[in-house]
């Protein structure tokens, strides 16, 4: 998801049911509740092109409002968006890839590529990362599973070849990387409860474990009170979750149904997703019916994307030219 930026989506929600009030009836029965993700393949990775990058893919049919698959962080840090060149907040998302990095190097490496060569890595041979795409980046998945990837030799070579290692990059380099990768590819925790916030996220000097202390008592731990703790949220950054790209939302309403993005998410259990196991997983639902093999997408919802937008919404319609000149 080479151009991926930082978002914030809406999320579907799930917090009524058929036949069942949230608001006015408390604790919901059993059959209210939203079922979580089957344990068969959901999702497979390719690349869309070698501009855009990896994307994820339906493995099988999903259904509106549907769960897709749940999945832990690789890392998580801190982040605030009015702050981000702030040296603490940094420092936090640079350690927090060191540690990642220590159990994670080869799943960070293919699917993060960018990330890899601005630290001094070189491309992975394909044999290697075609490993990677269908098995190990999917270690995380807490429910559904990763299908085999598309991604031919052909392709992985025109993706990765854009890319060349920093020759020894200097400590302060690797800490401009962590940060744009931060940017780009991270969801915002907030107060543990559902997100709605990419910040587009593992540890700072207290958040260098998952489960790590809550955002607001590690702004306090590593001195941001002068940031305001109410915006600096704890970040997280997932193997897969992270590769959803961006797509704007139809200009008519009478679209969604059929065009536009066709997922949302939330990160922890609440209302009547109790099955999202952690306060940091993330669960990745249907907004509408999907089919195999389409790519699964949501929208940002940011003015300023940090790239040009070549969705399928703009692609057709006049949007294209608003999100340019946006």
């Amino acid at each position: 998801m080479a151009d991926t930026p930082e978002i914030t989506p809406e999320i579907t929600p799930a917090e009524s049911s058929e036949g069942f009030d949230a608001l006015k009836q408390g604790k919901p029965p059993a059959e209210a509740l939203s079922p979580a993700p089957l344990d068969e393949p959901a999702v497979r990775v390719g690349l869309v092109n070698p501009a855009i990058g990896y994307g994820l893919f339906a493995a099988r049919d999903f259904s509106k409002g549907e769960f897709i698959f749940t999945e832990a962080p690789l890392m998580s840090g801190l982040f605030n968006e009015t702050y981000a060149e702030d040296g603490t907040l940094i420092h936090s998302q640079h350690q927090s890839y060191r540690a990642a990095l220590a159990d994670s190097r080869f799943e960070l490496n293919t699917a993060f590529p960018l990330l890899a060569a601005r630290n001094g890595f070189p491309p992975l041979p394909f044999d290697t990362a075609q490993q990677v795409l269908n098995t190990t980046l999917g270690k995380n998945l807490v429910h559904g599973r990763l299908d085999t990837t598309t991604v031919s030799p052909g392709e992985y070579e025109s993706y990765v070849t854009r890319f060349t290692a920093a020759v020894n990059p200097s400590d302060e380099d690797s800490r401009r990387a962590a940060r744009e990768f931060f940017r780009h590819y991270a969801f915002q925790v907030q107060g543990g409860s559902n997100n709605n916030a990419k910040s587009s996220s593992n540890s700072s000097v207290e958040l260098a474990a998952i489960p790590g202390p809550s955002s607001v008592a590690a702004a306090a731990a590593v001195g941001l009170s002068a940031l305001g703790q109410h915006s600096t949220n704890e970040a997280c950054i997932y193997l897969l979750g992270s590769l959803i790209n961006h797509c704007c939302r139809p200009s008519s309403s009478s679209n969604i149904a059929t065009e536009g993005p066709n997922c949302g998410w939330r990160i922890g259990p609440s209302g009547l997703v109790k099955f999202i196991q952690g306060p940091r997983h993330i669960g990745v639902e249907a907004r509408r019916d999907i089919a195999a093999g389409e790519q699964l997408t949501w929208d940002y919802n940011k003015r300023d994307k940090g790239f040009i937008c070549v969705c399928e919404t703009c692609r057709r319609s006049w949007v294209g030219h608003y999100c340019k000149v946006l």
